[in-house]
């Protein structure tokens, strides 16, 4: 067998057996991981509290037939807040699901790592949504369906202000002259494509910032969640969980 270090985000866990556990983990190194957890539920297990959800942590793996075992962990963050407080679990619990539905075992994905961690730090830090759309729209750009935001999906002309079109099954923004051959699309409002340009190119510090009107942001986080529903061709349980809180 391999050993293999890489830092690690538990993104969940269920129980085998009468103390073991099989881990789903977004590494750094090796991509999106199955591992195997050891006696992680016995009271006195050296790796039990390393292991919880949403925190980074340094892992030592070995490499078996099916999965990887977990032989040591050390917490590099824990992210404190995330875990006290309910709406911020919410958030991590929302992003984790959209990592683990987008992205493939074993596929090399360490952008999608630092992603996931620089969010986490960010729910940790502050409670705007609007960082959550922000994270919604990097990841489906890292997953290969980055959505078209200036240009019509069809004439290819550069997007004008006035009526436009958002088109959630093609990914993108369609001019009022192609929908009215087409017929694709729902009507999106010119600060919703601005907001979408805004996040796509921005960083969280920025976006932290940014003032947007609440009929804004309720349009983008609709158009999101309708694109990312058609993506995936399923809806996520996280997200009726995050809607309730």
């Amino acid at each position: 067998m391999v050993s293999i270090k890489t830092f690690g985000i538990v993104l969940k866990g269920t129980n085998f057996g009468e103390a073991d556990k099989i881990l789903t983990i977004l590494t750094d190194r090796l991509g999106k991981v199955r591992a195997m957890a050891r006696g992680v539920r016995k009271i006195k297990s050296h790796l039990a509290g390393s292991l919880e959800p949403y925190m980074i942590v340094n892992l030592q793996l070995y490499e078996g037939k099916s999965f990887y075992t977990v032989t040591g962990s050390a917490i590099e963050e824990d992210f404190p807040a995330i875990h006290k407080n309910l709406k911020k679990s919410a958030k991590a619990f929302f992003v984790g699901e959209l990592v683990d539905r987008f992205v493939k075992e074993d596929e090399s994905v360490r952008e999608v790592f630092h992603l996931l961690s620089s969010v986490l730090s960010v729910i940790e830090d502050s409670d705007r949504y609007l960082l959550i759309l922000a994270f919604e729209l990097k990841i489906i750009e890292l997953a290969g369906f980055k959505p078209e935001l200036f240009n019509c999906l069809h004439c290819k002309e550069k997007i004008q202000a006035g009526q436009n079109f958002w088109d959630k099954i093609e990914g993108g923004v369609i001019c009022s002259n192609c929908q009215n051959k087409t017929h694709h699309g729902q009507a999106v409002l010119d600060g919703t494509i601005k907001l979408l340009r805004f996040l796509e190119k921005n960083s969280w510090e920025e976006t932290k910032l940014l003032k947007v009107s609440a009929q804004i942001e309720k349009e983008t986080e609709k158009i999101l969640a309708d694109y990312i529903r058609h993506i995936l061709e399923r809806e996520l349980k996280s997200e009726r969980f995050l809607k309730m809180i």
